[in-house]
């Protein structure tokens, strides 16, 4: 171990002190030993006799107080040039405006960084280093001029980002410029024989031969695009619709998708897509033939349910402008006109995501997987997830049963806002029952497949010419699946018992993957669980936020948020800590009432959409509402613990200290009445959705 002792040589005023108030509250103290690498674990040779540095750092900032945090060695920062960026990991307490300083011994190679107190905004960055002595002293002065230069490199210049942006309107350039006929192989080959674009399968057959308007070459994408002519032919060679019935093209599809070849998952999926669009062809034969027979209307019926179904895999986000396109298409007309300009989320590549995830701002992260496999992201499907991961006996259950998922439900117009039994309410009298409309049951994995794809059968009107979206009723029920994949002790499971191989390997894989993210979250000590999410269309879950940070993979359709900073407990009006929708608003964002919530104008919120293969940085503390306007979808979220001896994150973050203040004021109305049902009276008064005097 190599002992770091920090020490401040300025005399105490009220901001350090009202720290050090607040550390003893939580039984946190400031750092005093690190391990050289503690993402790694590695230890420096033996034979090494590492040198000493005594390190101070000096404050001349005329009235901002700075936090001081190690954040790792400088020659353990990554494999490579892409993650040099680190995340904080111990805190070594603030240092005061007007020359204030902190002294830290401990040795050379060491990078330290000073931030804005109360906030992630670095100023200051420096490593210690050596003189070839075995001790050496060494100062760092943080000045105005420096840090303003610090300030001003954030966010980093999007380079990559443009980069591939002017690509994919160079892409779309040919899907405007084509006038070829032929609905697939010459436009397939025209657009992929341009290097860096890809033929979209799905977003060239959404547009009919009287309307070519649409784009259908993009920046090339790792799952969504077709990305060379040699394989534009080997689809293009799958047209004899005739040659298979209706359920030989559905089961060589499903057959792609459970037994494909890891190595060419993506190519697997793309013609499990043919074959099904040859299905359909097939379907509509057969309703010709028959004159809109039982059979063959069922059977395209079955054949259209799976077509959208392979569609929401390959139909990616595939650029700014796709992204705000969708954007535009979703936004709710009440909310938009209170928030009409809601900055988006950036998109970026995982270089320049980095200083995003170490400054706690949420961000998508567009490349992870271009080049690595990524089974949720390439290999997740309902068919490969029934038949290897899910719909296996043996899991969850003693003595081989089938394990039971949780699944909420409620009508399009409600669902999903459900709730857990919050053992504080009830310690404090909380005037139970407390009942939602959603309501939560346990099913079969087999058995939610069932159900959801019956529904996407019956949304449609199928014709031997056409395919109409029917008029859905708004009191339809929609179902919600989420389920805990890995526990707290890391150990992959389903339905709270042991897991499946395949599961096992998936999930080995995909956090082997992320840690390289996580690492750069601050104080990262390792993931907390991970849940997967499958639900219908049109489901929407209502603003709420998570006390940790959170690394939300997209594995098939599209996913709008909407996300607001920290804090804002008087414009997004969070429910007492004690009610059973604790930690969620009490406003209502697809219908916002500003005669009730008259204070929501003035919240900060911006918007996000994500699609296959992206990722979303959602840091902790952050409010957010997910909503699928677009296509049913799948995902799975990865959350993570804080590592020993981390600071509090109102400590960190002055905007959580709202939600502090708040519990503790909860806890002293609770403490103040004798009777628990009196302070039930009282919680349940706070959560009352009454108008407000907002004058």
């Amino acid at each position: 171990m190599f002992y770091f002792c920090a020490k401040t040589t300025t005399t105490l005023v009220f901001f350090p002190l009202l720290i050090y108030v607040w550390c003893s509250r939580f039984g946190f103290s400031y750092a005093t030993e690190i391990e050289i690498d503690p993402t790694t674990g590695d230890q420096p040779p033996k034979e090494t006799t590492p040198r000493l540095v005594t390190a101070t750092f000096v404050n001349q900032l005329p009235r901002t107080t700075v936090n001081l945090y190690w954040t790792g060695s400088s020659s353990t920062t990554g494999d490579d040039d892409t993650f040099t960026t680190t995340g904080l990991q111990l805190f070594y307490g603030p240092i005061e405006p007007g020359g204030g300083n902190r002294v830290v011994e401990g040795y050379e190679n060491q990078i330290f960084v000073l931030t804005k107190a109360g906030t992630y905004e670095r100023l200051g960055e420096f490593v210690t280093t050596s003189s070839g002595a075995k001790s050496t002293s060494q100062t760092f002065i943080l000045t105005k001029d420096d840090a303003n230069k610090f300030q001003d490199s954030f966010p980093p210049d999007p380079f990559e980002s443009k980069e591939r942006e002017d690509q994919s309107q160079r892409c779309r350039s040919i899907s405007k410029a084509s006038s070829s006929k032929n609905r697939f192989f010459e436009r397939c080959e025209a657009c992929s024989r341009v290097e860096g674009c890809g033929y979209s399968l799905v977003r060239a057959r959404s547009w009919t031969s009287a309307s070519d308007a649409g784009d259908w070459c993009f920046a090339s994408h790792t799952l969504a695009t077709v990305n060379n002519p040699r394989e534009c032919q080997e689809l293009n060679d799958i047209k004899e619709a005739r040659t298979k019935t209706v359920d030989a093209w559905l089961n060589a599809a499903t057959f792609l998708l459970v037994h494909g070849e890891e190595e060419e998952s993506g190519q697997s999926q793309r013609m499990a897509f043919r074959y099904l669009e040859q299905a359909m062809e097939r379907a509509k034969q057969m309703m010709l033939e028959e004159k809109k027979g039982k059979n063959s209307v069922l059977a395209a019926k079955k054949a259209n349910a799976a077509l959208l179904e392979q569609s929401a895999k390959l139909n990616a986000v595939f650029d700014e402008l796709d992204a705000l396109e969708l954007l535009s298409q979703s936004r709710h007309p009440k909310l938009a006109a209170i928030h009409p300009d809601m900055p988006m989320v950036p998109r970026r590549t995982v270089k320049e995501a980095m200083e995003y995830i170490a400054r706690g701002e949420p961000v998508i992260i567009t490349n992870t997987f271009d080049s690595t496999f990524n089974p949720v992201t390439h290999k997740w499907t309902l068919d490969y997830m029934s038949r290897n991961v899910f719909g296996h006996t043996g899991g969850g259950g003693d003595g081989g049963e089938v394990p039971k998922f949780n699944v909420a439900a409620d009508v399009v117009t409600q669902c999903c806002q459900y709730f857990e039994p919050q053992g504080k309410a009830k310690a404090n009298g909380y005037p139970y029952p407390f009942a939602p409309t959603t309501h939560l049951y346990r099913d079969s994995f087999d058995e939610f497949v069932k159900t959801i794809r019956k529904a996407s059968r019956q949304a449609y009107n199928v014709g031997a010419n056409s395919t109409n979206l029917l008029s859905l009723s708004p009191k339809r029920t929609l179902h919600y699946l989420h389920e805990i994949v890995m526990n707290s002790k890391g150990e992959v499971v389903v339905a709270g018992g042991p897991a499946p191989q395949p599961l096992v390997e998936d999930l080995d894989a995909v956090t082997a993957q992320m840690k390289r993210l996580a690492n750069l979250q601050p104080f990262f000590g390792g993931f907390a669980n991970a849940k997967v999410w499958l639900g219908q269309k049109d489901i929407v879950m209502p603003i709420h936020y998570d006390s940790i940070d959170n690394l939300y993979i997209m594995s098939w359709g599209r996913k709008k948020a909407i996300v607001g900073e920290p804090g804002q407990l008087d414009s997004l009006y969070r429910y007492p800590n004690g009610h059973p929708l604790a930690g969620s608003s009490r406003v209502n964002l697809t219908n916002p009432d500003l005669k009730r919530y008259g204070q929501f104008q003035k919240a900060k919120l911006r918007e996000v959409v994500v699609g296959p293969g992206d990722v979303l940085y959602l840091p902790a503390w952050w409010w957010h509402q997910f909503e699928q306007p677009f296509e049913d979808t799948a995902a799975l979220n990865l959350w993570s613990k804080d590592r020993e001896r981390a600071p509090d994150a109102s400590l960190r973050d002055r905007r959580i200290r709202e939600h502090l203040l708040a519990d503790r004021l909860e806890d002293a109305v609770v403490q103040h009445f004798d009777s628990s049902s009196a302070a039930g009276a009282v919680l349940q008064a706070l959560a009352k959705e009454e108008e407000e005097d907002d004058d």
